[in-house]
C-alpha cells in the first residue's frame, strides 16, 4: 500500500531543495522546465528506496 502522506512530504522536501538549487544557479532551466514533474519523479524514486530499506 502506497502512503500518500509520506510521498506527500517527501515531494514537498524535493520540491524546495530544486527551487533551492535554481535560485543558486546549480540547476539550469529553461522555459519548458517543469519543477513539479522532476520533483514528482525525484520523490517516487526517494519514496521506493525509502520503502524497499525498510523491507530489509
Amino acid at each position: 500500500m502506497i502512503n500518500y502522506i509520506l510521498l506527500y512530504k517527501i515531494r514537498k522536501l524535493v520540491k524546495n531543495i530544486i527551487k533551492e538549487k535554481i535560485k543558486d544557479e546549480e540547476i539550469a532551466t529553461t522555459e519548458k522546465s517543469c519543477i513539479g514533474c522532476l520533483a514528482d519523479e525525484l520523490s517516487w524514486e526517494i519514496y521506493y528506496l525509502i520503502k524497499e530499506d525498510k523491507k530489509k
